[in-house]
């Protein structure tokens, strides 16, 4: 008897290696086969060499695959002026923990992969290397359309959301609820933004992953509660800025 697919979606992961080792548990008790990291690796907070070790080793083992995000480019790249200061602070105190090989394997990273039905970016499938944002319905539009595919998943925007085609060919947007079990059958489009694992900013902390079943055609949003304070805890040891610790504490 076959397995049908469960792919665990992660974005935003942001050196949060509590929240990470949280949502990894989950998903493999949720019988996860595959995993997909959507970019941002790295940034923000404080363990971004366990990250980059724990998820090369998962593509090693051929469970994984990951794309590159802005903040992951922002390691071998000057991104000093397209981004704030505390994002910025904590990209140069990153490129002072990362050794060579570390650098080499954010480097190999593609900007998108594609999976038969399936898109993965971290911003935009639409000019990914620009790194534009999913705010809206034209959008998301412009992003399946470059993608070609009837899923797309990203990352980039902090929030869970989905934009699926409606009657009219319009992407509509839709603010998922956790732990719902979201039809999402393939005859349409969708553009589906899974949240940040490691920097959430919608008012809860708890970390988000997304757990998408292909040959089911449905997709479940899940939040989990980690050790937010440990997490906050080494942002404050690594000297990097306060705001970046109350943002894990608040969700904000």
């Amino acid at each position: 008897m076959s397995s049908e697919r469960k792919i665990a979606l992660f974005a935003d992961i942001h050196s949060n290696l509590e929240a990470f080792e949280a949502c990894i548990e989950h998903a493999e008790h949720q019988g996860a086969d595959q995993f997909v990291f959507l970019g941002d690796l790295v940034g923000y907070n404080a363990d971004p060499v366990a990250i980059i070790e724990k998820v090369a080793e998962l593509i090693d083992k051929k469970k994984a695959i990951a794309v590159l995000g802005n903040h992951d480019e922002a390691v071998f790249t000057d991104h000093s002026t397209r981004m704030n200061a505390n994002a910025w602070a904590a990209i140069q105190w990153t490129r002072d923990q990362l050794g060579d090989d570390h650098v080499a394997f954010l480097k190999g990273l593609p900007l998108i992969v594609k999976d038969e039905d399936i898109s993965y970016v971290h911003a935009n499938a639409s000019n990914p290397h620009k790194w534009g944002y999913i705010h809206d319905g034209l959008a998301a539009w412009h992003c399946s359309e470059a993608a070609g595919t009837p899923y797309t998943f990203v990352g980039h925007v902090h929030e869970p959301t989905v934009y699926y085609q409606s009657a009219v060919g319009k992407l509509i947007r839709f603010m998922p609820g956790n732990g719902e079990v979201m039809p999402m059958p393939k005859h349409r489009k969708w553009v589906t933004v899974t949240g940040s694992l490691g920097q959430p900013r919608d008012g809860n902390p708890a970390a988000n992953y997304a757990l998408f079943e292909p040959d089911q055609e449905v997709i479940t949003f899940n939040r989990i509660d980690y050790d937010q304070y440990k997490a906050a805890d080494k942002v404050h040891q690594a000297g990097l800025p306060a705001e970046l610790a109350n943002r894990l504490l608040t969700g904000k």
